[in-house]
């Protein structure tokens, strides 16, 4: 069905997907600006608070999308064409319940929206309850045709998704930035976003159907047993995990909101756009080949080269992330006062925390990845839950009775992660995935752990005792910062990577794919 290698496929994946996303994130950096400029930090504020409420709603999809994307690497694999398109079908039906679910639950929502936000909306101008339901618009509509995406990232063809998606992005923030300067109007920005959703996805189902048009031929054949057994036995595994992330993500800005106010939203929001950023640029990097890593799982090639791949995965996205989380911590106050002014730059406390909770939610992606490729769900049903219990007690708690502000909300989001996600997470992986050991996995996880943090530590102390915000200062600090955490990284994986393992080499790679 895919003629390209897994390789090649990864290859093309993470390029085409890494680049669009920097053209896009380019974008948004524009956008943000001129939004801010337009109609003020409030406004970005109270977006942020629709989005992370809007999160909360996309419960109802309980993860179904990964669940789907792995039920879809066996027939893809042997080019079982009947059972691709009743895998298909059954997820149309099933977007179709959660989208009016999703719908349904925003409206009933609707009416509290105003009371969330500390202060009052006297000052905005605007009905509030107007601006929620477009934004509510845009996520339900997000849910339908999107199904098709999915056979494109479980059959290795994600550059098409990405193309497609990073396009009407920027075509619709070109399309907002015209018109905020024209009217000046936060409903038409809205508005705008779920017009290009709509067009998104539709031009996205078209070209799925000329490309597997056999989805259509065989649009009543029915799921074979197996995958329903799956679905049944992973379904309490995804509810978990999408009530976990849920929450732990979900409840920063609104913790913020409700304590401190939409101001502080926005203050962090211009951060957590940098970072979002700079992680979908890596994720695309990173995340672009999962779906060769469930092809590889699916395959019949043995454990141990699996765990070699495994290991050669974690060693280049932990150094990718190390390498920009490291460079956020030492630029970033650099950008903000060239993008915003120095009443936007966070203190020393501030910028550790969000750098550290950075490096750490970074370093787990390739776990995640994994544990996506392989469906282990089922495995990791009661982890989201201790995460997310540990992290909104940590975070409530912190944020209401003491002036850490945002530093103690993201304290939260840390000690969930070291407490809970590092070894749960890991062990999942090691032991039921890739069925081989996990305390050397975890020695080497656990340094990297370590070895960024403190390389984090110095770089934002220098930055805020040596005059970090200035351009020069900044660009200095950040290169020394780079040398120094390369060189801890390899340093550490001299001592901790297993020896009877191949580390990951980039010449290799490249000859592979020409190949």
């Amino acid at each position: 069905m895919n003629n390209l290698s897994r390789t090649k496929a990864a290859t093309i994946n993470s390029l085409v997907a890494s680049t669009a996303q920097l053209v896009q994130l380019i974008m948004q950096f524009i956008s943000r600006s001129i939004f801010i400029n337009v109609l003020g930090a409030e406004f970005l504020g109270l977006n942020g608070l629709f989005l992370n409420l809007l999160g909360y709603l996309s419960f109802a999809e309980l993860g179904l999308g990964a669940a789907i994307t792995f039920s879809l690497f066996d027939p893809l694999v042997n080019d079982d064409k009947r059972q691709i398109a009743a895998i298909m079908n059954l997820f149309k039906k099933w977007y179709r319940y959660i989208a009016l679910f999703v719908l349904l639950g925003g409206l009933v929502l609707t009416p509290f929206v105003p009371h969330l936000i500390n202060g009052g909306i006297g000052y905005l101008d605007i009905d509030v309850s107007i601006a929620f339901f477009l934004a509510l618009s845009n996520t339900v509509f997000s849910y339908l045709l999107t199904y098709k995406r999915t056979l494109l990232l479980a059959d290795q063809k994600g550059y098409i998704n990405t193309l497609n998606t990073v396009g009407y992005n920027i075509a619709g923030q070109l399309l907002q930035i015209v018109t905020l300067y024209m009217f000046k109007n936060f409903y038409l920005f809205l508005f705008i976003q779920v017009v290009i959703m709509f067009m998104s996805n539709y031009h996205i189902s078209r070209v799925v159907d000329k490309l597997y048009p056999y989805l259509h031929e065989y649009c009543y054949e029915k799921v074979s047993n197996n995958v329903i057994k799956y679905m049944k036995k992973n379904i309490g595994g995804m509810l978990s995990a999408k009530m976990g992330g849920i929450i732990v993500n979900g409840t920063d800005n609104l913790l913020l909101s409700y304590y401190i106010g939409l101001t502080s939203v926005a203050m962090y929001a211009n951060y957590t756009m940098i970072i979002t950023g700079l992680t979908q640029v890596m994720g695309q990097l990173i995340s672009a080949v999962t779906s060769s890593i469930g092809n590889l799982g699916a395959s019949k090639v043995s454990q141990k080269k699996k765990e070699e791949v495994f290991y050669k995965y974690f060693y280049i996205s932990s150094l990718l992330s190390i390498l920009v989380a490291v460079g956020f911590s030492a630029f970033s106050s650099t950008f903000v006062t060239l993008w915003l002014g120095n009443k936007m730059v966070y203190s020393f406390l501030p910028l550790l925390i969000i750098s550290l909770n950075f490096v750490f939610q970074s370093l787990r992606q390739s776990v995640i990845n994994y544990t996506n490729a392989y469906g282990l769900y089922w495995y990791a049903r009661w982890k989201p839950i201790f995460e997310s219990l540990v992290n909104l007690v940590v975070s409530w708690t912190l944020v209401k009775y003491t002036e850490l502000g945002i530093s103690g909300v993201l304290i939260g989001t840390i000690t969930s992660n070291l407490l809970v996600n590092v070894f749960w997470e890991s062990s999942i992986v090691l032991r039921y995935g890739l069925k081989t050991k996990v305390r050397r996995f975890l020695c080497l996880y656990i340094s990297y752990i370590i070895g960024s943090a403190m390389v984090i530590f110095v770089t934002v102390y220098t930055v805020e005792n040596f005059s970090g915000q200035k351009f020069v200062n900044g660009v200095l600090i950040a290169i020394l910062a780079e040398l120094a955490a390369y060189v801890m990284f390899m340093i550490l994986n001299k001592i901790f990577y297993p020896k009877d393992l191949a580390a990951f080499n980039i010449v290799a790679l490249l000859k592979r794919f020409r190949s």
